[in-house]
């Protein structure tokens, strides 16, 4: 009777104890659903922009779902704008309206390109990230929530989660119970990147639709064409230099010109096999690039682009504008390589960060 006793009582206590645990864990697997929702609504927002791929909706200051904009945002953290996102009203288990914090270089009111560097960082340097989303959870010991405090974000957030530096926490020994999820910045600049080589893409599919070849490229640092060359930057003009190469049908985006747009002409390489020049209309001729890596065949290719990814300072690249060689824009030895036509494709790790993207076949 008394072993009977023990293991009742030990079957009670255990019971209430995981009756007591399951409201948080069901708490914290609603947040995770609803945190992964909105950053995933941030990408797809980043990544729809026609004016600056790679720009983030400002925070909501005033709690009504729409970012707020003055010069530039007006403020970095806040709640998230559900509405400017296209979302349903989310809130964390609680039924609190998510917060939102934003790296300042990717509100879209400044060139935005793969060598814009964040600077958010989490529990003691983690990431950079380029925004962060915070479910604040119940108000806590010593928290007050009243309607005139609605947007005072150290009523909702904890710790060096609510002083708007560039540093914040996941936990602390301190009261708190913030959940977060971040976008951090290789992954969003690669996404980035992937949607400017989509849309240049396009444009040269479209060009040889039309003209049955592909424009030659510019050299390193210009923007015009050059008639001489295979491999080089994506040509901003065409016919004045390579006639009678035609120009572009529809002009580049906005966003692709340095200057006047976000500079992603300076970080981007284009090649084209010498088969498929305006002399040898219907890709004719003999010549294609080769790039290892790829599914086979791997030495048909009639042109490419490459984007550049993010400086490596600490392979000794320097971005400033004309650079020295190709060496300060692509990492592989393969693909730095010029007027060799011969790449190849690499997983994106300490020693490349280089996207290739095959436009044909």
């Amino acid at each position: 009777m008394l072993l009977t006793l023990i293991v009742l009582t030990a079957s009670y206590t255990l019971l209430k104890k995981l009756n007591m645990e399951q409201p948080e864990i069901l708490r914290s697997s609603s947040n995770v659903k609803v945190l992964n929702e909105a950053k995933t609504a941030l990408m797809g927002y980043a990544l729809k922009s026609t004016t600056r791929p790679g720009e983030l909706p400002c925070p909501d200051t005033d709690n009504d779902g729409a970012s707020n904009v003055g010069v530039g945002c007006t403020s970095y953290i806040g709640r998230l704008p559900w509405q400017t996102l296209g979302l349903t009203d989310l809130r964390d288990a609680s039924g609190e309206r998510l917060w939102y914090s934003l790296d300042t270089a990717f509100d879209g009111f400044s060139p935005i390109n793969s060598d814009t560097a964040a600077s958010l960082l989490l529990d003691s340097g983690v990431g950079p990230y380029v925004a962060l989303v915070f479910a604040p959870g119940e108000v806590l010991v010593g928290q007050s929530r009243p309607p005139a405090a609605q947007n005072t974000v150290n009523r909702y957030l904890e710790d060096d989660n609510n002083n708007g530096d560039v540093n914040y926490v996941s936990s602390s020994v301190n009261e708190f119970n913030d959940q977060l999820v971040g976008i951090e910045a290789e992954e969003f600049i690669q996404a980035v990147e992937r949607l400017v080589l989509t849309v240049l893409q396009r444009h040269l599919e479209n060009y040889y639709s039309l003209n049955n070849y592909y424009p030659h490229p510019a050299v390193l640092n210009g923007t015009s064409c050059d008639s001489g060359i295979l491999q080089g930057h994506l040509p901003q003009s065409i016919n004045g230099t390579c006639s009678p190469e035609v120009d572009w049908p529809a002009a580049l985006p906005a966003w692709f010109p340095s200057g006047s747009g976000d500079g992603w002409d300076r970080l981007i390489w284009y090649a084209l096999a010498s088969a498929c020049t305006q002399a040898n209309p219907g890709c004719s001729g003999t010549g294609f690039i080769q790039v290892n890596n790829t599914p086979a065949p791997t030495n048909d290719k009639r042109a490419i682009l490459i984007s550049a990814g993010p400086i490596r300072i600490s392979a000794g690249q320097n971005r400033t504008f004309p650079v020295s060689g190709l060496t300060d824009l692509l990492d592989s030895v393969e693909n730095t390589n010029d007027p060799d036509l011969v790449f190849e494709s690499l997983p994106n790790a300490a020693a490349s960060n280089d996207q290739i993207r095959i436009v044909a076949p």
